[in-house]
């Protein structure tokens, strides 16, 4: 189990850098360590699957973040965020032997696992997932300022009521 020697506030960054806009939660992850690091410590941990291993990356945080391109009929560039209990069952998981996040996070607490009590899932919607490429289609691009004040806010939130 991974402990947390920061501050506490893990920040997993999902998806794959190499099919464009699917690479944007990565992005926006590495974007708000950069603009809190003055201010706090905070890990970023980059995934690019779900379910026990997401379950696993939080383990021994306070808080954690987690940001990721997702496709849900809403226009390209939206952000939203969820809370964990709005994830009943994950489309694909890496294997077999995996699970979603809500049945993973619940076996690693009956588990004993060390997981957080604060834990918020931020989506930028995408445009396009099949195209290699390191580059955002424009509408995400646009969005990643908007993704990284939003979450900024929140972690700064947090901190304060710690």
């Amino acid at each position: 189990m991974k402990a947390s020697v920061y501050g506490g506030t893990v920040i997993i960054g999902m998806g794959n850098p190499q099919l464009s806009d699917d690479g944007v939660g990565l992005a926006v992850a590495m974007a708000v360590a950069e603009r809190l690091r003055q201010h706090m410590t905070l890990t970023v941990t980059e995934l690019n699957t779900g379910g026990i291993r997401l379950m696993e990356a939080m383990a021994g945080f306070k808080r954690a973040v987690v940001v990721d391109a997702m496709l849900s009929g809403a226009p390209p560039g939206t952000v939203q965020r969820f809370d964990p209990k709005d994830f009943v069952t994950t489309k694909n998981t890496f294997s077999s032997h995996d699970t979603d996040f809500a049945t993973a996070y619940d076996l690693g607490r009956m588990a004993g696992v060390s997981l957080p009590e604060q834990v918020s899932f931020w989506g930028i919607e995408a445009r396009e997932f099949d195209l290699f490429g390191e580059r955002f289609t424009a509408e995400v691009a646009a969005a990643v300022p908007v993704a990284v004040e939003r979450i900024v806010a929140q972690i700064t939130e947090w901190e304060g009521g710690a």
